[in-house]
């Protein structure tokens, strides 16, 4: 059994910090961090100085994960040599061995063995909480009934002080510094191998997360866990998500996808923002794509594609509120009843002919006003703006905010209606990318609010 002195191990009780109480919860009582045991002297049975502890071996245990192997650069070849935790006697100082020199066998990994520095040390975690993503800096190690076991990750300023050989700074400033400590039962790992992510609570937590969060999370990870993380999302979420990631991490993530996934998320996205994603793929891949996708959507975004891309036309989504001439107020509540879910934008009505022609404009306000019975014809503004889809942006932003609209129809020279452009939409193109990144994800709502006095 390894036993550990007072100088390297920290008694606990069942009182203070989670990490603390989580620790006792499990039965250990003795702590020590793994930067504290890296590169402390190996001696054997006699006393024989044979290497430094270099790292450690991890393997599933009965709840948390154990120590089973220590691996050490031995003096004489500097040679990695592996060891099982059974061989070691005691800590206290140095790590001596139970086995003379002469006796140490050559040892090797199994397939469900995994290393300390490898797959945990320096791996990142999604702090829900924060909405961030911190950095495992040490390892805290406890013995749990006889057993070594991985108890809980670093994540704070005190890590990084440690590993760097500062962890005995006098005038108590160690002290002063806060714990960041995340037990290991409070980590999720997306990989089973743990070579990926790890989410601090249940994956569950992040569909909570609005996608505006998610997306900045995204863009901190590297694409095999973007992947990951995307994958435990909801098909709706998911969509939202990418509308909210940067092109060029988008451009990354959707060339390491199949193309069936890509379409599935596609067809939940606004058609103007799956027309943008499908216009920074390799063409041979946005075909695939397309093709994938169902027919009425698709069909909706080669239209869009179809634009020049400092046009309204690229700038418009085809997902608005319109209602014919004779429709009932009534009869219009039931429509935005059923199409809510879908538009993002029924703030405004457009009234529209048999035919398509763009007759009218009403907003919510002007429904909530009217008498159920009252048809749209004569509850409609009949003055109402549009641009057409070869309308430049800067036409475009120049209406919105000259009357302060919160998005402009789009219409062909017949007057036919095609689509709108909103003002978030509009303002992401005029505004600079690093001030963009700035803004509150909900400024857009706010102008919206605004827009309805």
């Amino acid at each position: 059994m390894w036993r550990t002195s007072r100088g390297i191990a920290e008694k606990i009780t069942a009182t203070g910090p989670l990490w603390v109480k989580e620790a006792a919860t499990n039965g250990s009582n003795r702590v020590s961090f793994f930067s504290q045991l890296q590169g402390m002297k190996i001696s054997d049975r006699e006393g024989n100085a044979v290497g430094k502890l270099s790292d450690l071996a991890l393997q599933p245990g009965d709840t948390l994960l154990e120590i089973s192997r220590i691996i050490y650069t031995s003096n004489i070849l500097r040679e990695k040599v592996i060891l099982p935790i059974s061989s070691v006697g005691s800590i206290n100082g140095d790590i001596r061995l139970d086995v003379s020199r002469d006796e140490i066998p050559p040892g090797r990994l199994s397939e469900n063995e995994l290393l300390v520095t490898e797959t945990i040390l320096d791996r990142q975690i999604v702090d829900i909480d924060g909405l961030k993503v911190v950095r495992v800096n040490d390892i805290l190690l406890g013995q749990v009934k006889r057993s070594l076991c991985l108890v809980g990750v670093d994540v704070g300023f005190k890590g990084i002080i440690r590993r760097l050989g500062f962890g005995g700074l006098s005038g108590g400033l160690m002290a002063r510094l806060p714990n960041r400590i995340v037990p290991w039962s409070y980590i999720d790992p997306l990989d089973p191998n743990l070579r990926s992510l790890h989410l601090k609570i249940s994956r569950k937590t992040i569909n909570d997360l609005h996608p505006a969060d998610i997306a900045d999370i995204l863009e901190e990870l590297n694409n095999r866990d973007r992947l990951l993380i995307l994958d435990s999302l909801g098909e709706e979420t998911a969509a939202e998500t990418m509308e909210e990631v940067d092109p060029e991490v988008q451009a990354t993530m959707i060339n390491q996808m199949e193309s069936d996934d890509v379409a599935d998320i596609l067809e939940n996205m606004n058609p103007d923002d799956a027309a943008d994603l499908l216009g920074i793929m390799p063409e041979n891949k946005a075909s695939e794509v397309l093709e994938l996708m169902n027919e009425v959507e698709a069909e909706e975004v080669r239209e869009l594609m179809a634009y020049s891309n400092s046009s309204a036309g690229s700038l418009m989504t085809t997902d608005y509120v319109a209602v014919p001439s004779g429709c009932t107020v009534s009869n219009i509540f039931s429509i935005l009843r059923r199409s809510g879910k879908e538009v993002d934008m029924i703030y405004y009505i457009y009234v529209q002919s048999d035919s398509g022609q763009l007759l009218g404009v009403m907003s919510l306000r002007d429904l909530l006003l009217a008498e159920p019975d009252d048809i749209a014809s004569t509850v409609m503004k009949k003055e109402v703006l549009s641009v057409l889809p070869t309308s430049t942006i800067e036409e475009v932003t120049n209406l919105l905010s000259k009357y302060d609209f919160l998005c402009v129809p789009v219409a062909d020279e017949e007057g036919r209606i095609l689509g709108i452009v909103t003002f978030d939409d509009a303002l992401d193109e005029i505004i600079p990318e690093d001030l963009r990144k700035r803004m509150p994800w909900n400024y857009h709502k706010l102008r919206r609010i605004r827009g309805m006095d």
